[in-house]
């Protein structure tokens, strides 16, 4: 029996320090099927993919000291928590993430002490969350907007959460967005516009389309580039590179729309932009059974009067951004997209984020908000 399997508490309660060699617990793999049965939105928790993100196998635990923590009350609540001495506003901090339960604040008060007091034990004096291991993987939480479902990668979760939190004594750090508008309607608005930009910075860059192979072959140059453009995002650290293989490299690349996904480059080659595009893969999901999906075998499966591009990831030089080419990388992914897709969301961005103007401009956009979450440890 291993250390964390024997650590039995109250309500049955398995809870402490995680090791690699570890099994993890049925109690905490098959919650979420429990939770979401009834659930005609969830897309799901990959049982393999959960197994391999706690195993040695997940290029997190070769980090610096890094730490986990799990916990698990059958049948009501489960719980996680990472450390690796990280600094946020000039403290270490700990997270939260994997966290799922039911409409009952006392499993989850009793698995969030437990974690409140190994975090401590780590030296943080602040818990962030939901977090799954770093911002680098999922993170946030579902506020509103339940009604309208989820695409992959979108935080996903029952409506009592954000209540739950806030009665077990955190409050919110941050808020997101995500918006989404007629694709034809938002391409009308923004041609001559982007015309013009990118005629203003054609003497600097170009924008052009950005396939799969292309994002491959240059994986090593996107790597070099994320510092750089992602460097002030909340509690950024940055990844190793066999992170960002694992989690940016075939698989992700065979997801990418190259119909609407562009890079910007200067005329020596180098990449000044990148803004990619998905198409949102949850229909398949749900009626087909297709988890794994590639652009090139599925796509067409998705029916044109539905189809919806996720414009999920962008980002520019900082010197390039007073150019305007992250506006002009929108309007061109934006009449790319027209063609193909009925609608178009800008996904995920932080509510103080400038560059959700561009969204909000233009079309009859709607809405829909996440949050992240934070508690100090108090001694």
């Amino acid at each position: 029996m291993t250390k964390f399997a024997s650590e039995i508490k109250p309500l049955g309660v398995q809870a402490g320090p995680w090791s690699v060699d570890d099994l993890l617990p049925a109690a905490f793999a098959t919650l979420p099927q429990q939770l979401y049965s009834e659930d005609p939105h969830w897309l799901g928790e990959d049982p393999l993919a959960l197994a391999h993100a706690f195993s040695r196998h997940n290029p997190w635990f070769a980090e610096p000291n890094a730490q986990a923590w799990l916990g698990v009350v059958p049948g009501q609540a489960r719980l996680a928590g990472f450390y690796n001495a990280q600094q946020v506003d000039g403290q270490r901090v700990a997270f939260f993430g994997y966290w799922e339960g039911i409409d009952d604040s006392t499993p989850h008060a009793i698995l969030f002490n437990e974690l409140r007091a190994w975090a401590r034990r780590q030296g943080a004096t602040r818990l962030y969350g939901p977090i799954n291991f770093s911002t680098f993987g999922a993170y946030r939480l579902r506020v509103d907007g339940f009604e309208h479902g989820c695409f992959p990668g979108e935080p996903w979760n029952l409506p009592y959460y954000p209540a739950l939190l806030s009665r077990l004594g955190f409050n919110e750090r941050y808020r997101y967005l995500s918006t989404s508008t007629a694709c034809a309607e938002v391409a009308s608005e923004v041609a001559q516009g982007v015309r013009a930009l990118e005629a203003k910075l054609a003497p600097h860059v170009r924008i052009s389309g950005l396939d799969g192979a292309f994002w491959l072959d240059n994986l090593d140059a996107m790597y070099g580039f994320v510092d750089g453009v992602f460097g002030a995002n909340f509690a950024y650290r940055k990844p190793s590179m066999a992170q960002f293989s694992a989690q940016c490299g075939r698989s992700f690349a065979e997801r990418l729309c190259p119909h609407s996904s562009v890079v910007a480059q200067t005329h020596d080659g180098r990449i000044a932009g990148f803004f990619l595009v998905f198409p949102d893969y949850a229909p398949l999901y749900h009626q087909f059974g297709i988890t794994q999906p590639k652009f090139a075998e599925h796509f067409d499966r998705l029916p044109l009067h539905n189809r919806h591009a996720l414009a999920k990831t962008g980002g520019v030089l900082p010197e390039m951004r007073e150019l305007g080419l992250f506006t002009a990388m929108s309007g061109a992914l934006s009449l790319r997209a027209a063609p193909h897709y009925a609608r178009i969301s800008a996904c995920l961005v932080r509510a103080d984020n400038h560059s959700k103007q561009f969204a909000l401009r233009h079309g009859t956009a709607s809405q829909r908000h996440y949050a992240l979450y934070q508690q100090d440890l108090a001694p």
